[in-house]
């Protein structure tokens, strides 16, 4: 069983196959993935949501990111790993170093996600420049969001698109091997895909970025807060029925005697 690499990730987007992603927040459910075949596992700190129960993810402490990194660490041999830089956990260059060699390595992630803005842009520069793989985190940034009421699409005006296109351009110029677009309008996140030669996984962003991403407990709709809108309708809930069989054999098991 070979490790999958970022060259196999920039082979599948060479190739023009589909990228597949989802997160994972522990052993049994990494494990779970990978034998799906997962290609990419996102330890998201969207586990401060749909774990720990909170209204956004800026409660998530590194300590927290460590032991979640561990435990998919150990459920997963295969996937390619990426983990999440909390809030407030890269406000300095030497801060943003120390967290990150804590997230990687042996038996830890293979990269690290960070939601970039202008003023972290010499942050990445200097992780990059001291061997950290950084995957870069465009669009909606919800570490930078007071409320899921600011939540849009973003680049649908000239001046976003733009935007967004140049922003794109300059962190694979600095040596972003990944890039993640959330809430992207699908025209202006079709032209990044296309003008950047780093794959481009996308969430909310339409279906033409080189793969997908989704939040695991989305996917299985189970949520705590609620699935987003755009996902709706894609929702099966086989967790969901499983448990009432459960429920109901079990309730009726004395009837039977």
């Amino acid at each position: 069983m070979n490790k999958i690499s970022i060259k196999h990730l920039n082979k599948l987007k060479k190739n023009n196959i589909g990228i597949c992603s989802a997160t994972s927040y522990d052993a049994s459910f990494a494990k779970f993935l990978e034998d799906s075949g997962v290609d990419i596992i996102l330890i998201g700190d969207s586990l401060g949501e749909v774990v720990q129960g909170n209204k956004d993810t800026h409660s998530v402490t590194m300590e927290n990111m460590i032991y979640h990194t561990m435990n998919v660490a150990r459920g997963s041999k295969k996937c390619f790993l990426v983990a999440d830089m909390p809030k407030d956990s890269y406000i300095t260059k030497g801060q943003a170093l120390r967290n990150a060699n804590k997230l990687i390595g042996k038996n830890m992630a293979d990269m690290v996600k960070l939601e970039i803005s202008k003023e972290d842009i010499k942050t990445v520069e200097y992780l990059i420049k001291n061997d950290i793989p950084v995957c870069a985190h465009l669009g909606i940034k919800p570490q930078k969001l007071s409320s899921k009421k600011k939540y849009k699409k973003i680049g649908k005006t000239i001046k976003e698109n733009n935007t967004l296109i140049n922003e794109s351009r300059l962190i694979e110029k600095m040596g972003c091997e990944l890039l993640i677009l959330e809430c992207v309008h699908h025209e202006t996140a079709n032209k990044i895909t296309s003008c950047l030669s780093i794959p481009v996984i996308g969430i909310g962003s339409g279906n033409k970025c080189d793969g997908q991403i989704r939040v695991l407990y989305d996917l299985l709709g189970i949520s705590f807060n609620g699935v987003p809108k755009f996902f709706k309708e894609h929702i099966k809930s086989p967790i969901t029925n499983t448990l009432k069989d459960y429920v109901l054999k079990t309730k009726a098991m004395k009837k039977c005697k």
